[in-house]
């Protein structure tokens, strides 16, 4: 009789949990068929409707907007809404950047922000269109306003009324923004904090009528209570250089609703974020913006060398780092190295390198990195920098002789159009090439690629 039973193999596509409800608690049984797979991996209703609703209003104004763009692209701005949302480590983030790319914003509710559950985690991306705008402008503070996640859909409820987006294809431009952002804001640190009413009156003091090319310095006042816009450096050396301040235009919205700013800056300036902490706790908005209007982080080139990092050795220690991540909320070097196994210079180069691939976003309220994956594989990202596409080119044709090092610079000669331009590279890969591209960004938007075509041969030759 044994030999004629048949066996079964179930699938279980999320887990089986007691789950807590007002009425008591309720057991939710995972189905084995796939056609019963739990749509969403998050369901929750928020607490603070009002400011979340502004928030996310705000993210979509910003996905819509040319903060510097031809206007002949106009058609695909309209076209282009498409917030990406991950849940994990109890938070749930919505992410976007503006159409010229210029501009990054994020809103993140924290678990003190909704009332609700986690059935799995997850990243998607999905369309803001007119109903959930409308939706959206419609809820007040006693509203109540909930969210389903799932991999292929956003549902909005509110006051009765369901609006639902549906996944879309994440644009090729945010595929280098998303990688971009997060290697600026690794390097950040903190500047200026303002909370209570001079978090307002900073805000609402910034001119909105400026022109697109004018520089601006924000620094402390002479009680060092609040902050000013100075056309020059002045105070303490802490001073911010902010262009295209328009687009600190959209914290200005939302000032009626925070009680905390936080200010966060590259040690050269070319980054700025800029955090808004609601009153009541729980959700928070963030921009992140570049030096200058006409920069977006989709041509920056802060990651090129963390992708040009492919060897054996490397790549074992990265997918050990990779395999402990677990959507956790906040991920240091220090504490995560112990977890993992692996040196904790190791795992802060490795965070950076799955940043650079998508896998892992950057929370400097929490000093650390959060995981999510966005749809794309590391194959599209290399794509899209050129940069990094030379280099590898340049090593196919045999056109980089490393000479060795000397005093403990590494010298290389690279051929170039018609020219063989000088490559050295010091400590902590500080590097100088004899190219125009260096010559005009100094260092500044990342590795020629003369420069990285050097890093990998030599790396290659180890």
């Amino acid at each position: 009789m044994a030999d004629s039973a048949i066996s079964y193999d179930y699938i279980y596509p999320y887990s089986s949990e007691l789950v807590s409800e007002e009425n008591g608690e309720r057991l939710r049984l995972a189905a084995s068929k796939i056609e019963d797979k739990f749509p969403y991996f998050f369901e929750g209703e928020i607490l603070q409707p009002n400011v979340t609703a502004q928030m996310l209003l705000n993210l979509s104004k910003i996905v819509t907007t040319r903060f510097h763009y031809p206007p002949n692209m106009l058609r695909r701005i309209i076209n282009e809404r498409d917030p990406v949302i991950t849940s994990g480590g109890g938070f749930l983030r919505f992410e976007g950047f503006s159409v010229c790319a210029g501009a990054y914003a994020r809103v993140d509710i924290s678990p003190e922000g909704y009332r609700g559950e986690v059935v799995g985690k997850g990243t998607t991306n999905v369309d803001f269109n007119a109903p959930t705008r409308r939706e959206l402008a419609l809820v007040r503070d006693g509203s109540r306003l909930a969210f389903s996640v799932g991999e292929e859909e956003l549902k909005l409820e509110h006051e009765g009324n369901a609006s639902v987006e549906r996944k879309v294809e994440l644009p090729k431009r945010w595929i280098k923004g998303f990688v971009e952002v997060q290697a600026y804001q690794a390097k950040m640190k903190p500047r200026f904090v303002l909370t209570g009413q001079e978090v307002l009156r900073f805000l609402r003091s910034l001119p909105r009528n400026v022109g697109s090319k004018a520089e601006f310095y924000v620094v402390p006042t002479g009680n060092g209570k609040s902050l000013r816009l100075s056309q020059r450096a002045v105070g303490s050396g802490e001073a911010v250089k902010i262009a295209g301040l328009k687009r600190l235009n959209v914290l200005a919205d939302l000032a009626l609703f925070a009680d905390r700013l936080e200010v966060f800056a590259t040690d050269d300036n070319q980054s700025t974020e800029w955090r808004l902490d609601s009153k009541s706790g729980g959700i928070s908005f963030v921009l992140t913006i570049t030096a200058d209007l006409y920069r977006g982080f989709s041509g920056e080139g802060q990651v090129l060398s963390e992708l040009a990092s492919m060897d054996g050795a490397f790549e074992k220690n990265l997918a050990r780092v990779y395999a402990g991540l677990k959507w956790q909320s906040c991920i240091k070097a220090d504490s995560f190295g112990a977890q993992t196994g692996v040196a904790q210079d190791s795992v802060g180069h490795s965070l950076a390198t799955l940043g650079s691939r998508g896998l892992v976003g950057y929370d400097l309220n929490q000093g650390g990195y959060f995981h999510r994956e966005l749809p794309f594989r590391i194959e599209e990202v290399e794509a899209v920098h050129p940069r990094l596409t030379g280099a590898r080119k340049l090593i196919e044709k045999a056109g980089v002789k490393v000479l060795g090092r000397v005093d403990g610079v590494l010298r290389a000669e690279v051929q170039g159009s018609g020219v063989v331009h000088i490559v050295k590279i010091g400590a902590d890969n500080e590097a100088v090439c004899t190219c125009p591209w260096h010559s005009k960004y100094q260092g500044k938007r990342g590795y020629c690629k003369h420069i990285l075509a050097v890093l990998m041969e030599a790396e290659d030759g180890e």
